[in-house]
């Protein structure tokens, strides 16, 4: 039984590399839930794990993107002297709430949080509308404002940095997308470390991830400009679509525990 359930892991992990390598969406709304429900794990160390897989598959992305010249480091930088002390900082508070508060309340809090995020990141996906008004807010306003969401759950990062490079920052959307990983990596690095220093991270599952993404990346890397943006966006949004769901279902019934 283990051995195939770190088969799953790995296959869930190679379809996420591919989805987060080509559409810039944030790991966090793609892995988190969906280790939160099909997994059945903790929020918290599904937060701390689905970051720590994030930080080190983006490695593998930066290098890839990099070596295409696809990143904008300039950009990268404006936007991550705001956000990433906002991340580490909404982090620090978590790993002091699950060592005090840690119970069915917070978990229905975190998952709450997360479905907020989620549904966000959905609509702007989705909503032409939503994006755009997403993208009127100043730089500040949204790299603050990812910090929140990353720190406090691990999701966000994707819609709000991509309409914020690709507005404010001046870049061409592939360019927007390319950027976004980088930073990605950096705020995942920041929400694995300090959520990590309270024991939250899981190893062995993080380990299972990357193996399918070890393996998706060099194909993804290859196949970036060959499938449509809207293939892409169709698959995505299906999947976290579903996540939801069942995380929906799932707060019901730790609500009906408190």
């Amino acid at each position: 039984m283990i051995e195939l359930v770190n088969l799953y892991v790995s296959l869930a992990g190679f379809l996420f590399a591919l989805l987060i390598l080509w559409s810039g969406v944030g790991a966090g709304v793609l892995v988190i839930p969906t280790l939160i429900t099909l997994f059945h794990i903790d929020p918290l160390v599904a937060i701390a794990s689905g970051s720590a897989f994030a930080f080190i598959s983006k490695i593998m992305m930066t290098l890839g993107h990099a070596k295409q010249g696809s990143v904008d480091w300039k950009a990268a930088y404006l936007f991550l002297r705001i956000c990433l002390p906002v991340t580490i900082g909404t982090a620090a508070c978590m790993v002091y709430l699950s060592s005090s508060h840690r119970g069915v309340a917070l978990e229905l809090a975190l998952i709450l949080a997360i479905l907020f995020a989620g549904f966000v990141a959905l609509t702007a996906l989705l909503s032409h509308r939503i994006k755009a008004l997403i993208s009127t807010w100043p730089m500040a306003s949204l790299s603050g404002t990812t910090g929140v969401l990353m720190g406090l759950t691990g999701v966000g990062g994707g819609v709000m940095v991509v309409p914020a490079l690709a507005t404010s920052g001046g870049l061409a959307i592939k360019a927007a997308v390319a950027t976004s990983i980088p930073i990605g990596l950096i705020l995942s690095l920041a929400v694995s470390l300090t959520l990590g220093s309270n024991g939250l991270v899981d190893y062995p599952l993080v380990a299972s991830l990357l193996i399918g993404a070890v393996i998706a990346i060099p194909i993804g890397t290859r196949l970036f400009h060959i499938f449509s943006d809207a293939l892409i966006k169709r698959v995505t949004c299906a999947l976290i679509a579903i996540a939801l769901v069942d995380l929906m279902i799932k707060a019901i019934t730790l609500s009906q525990n408190l």
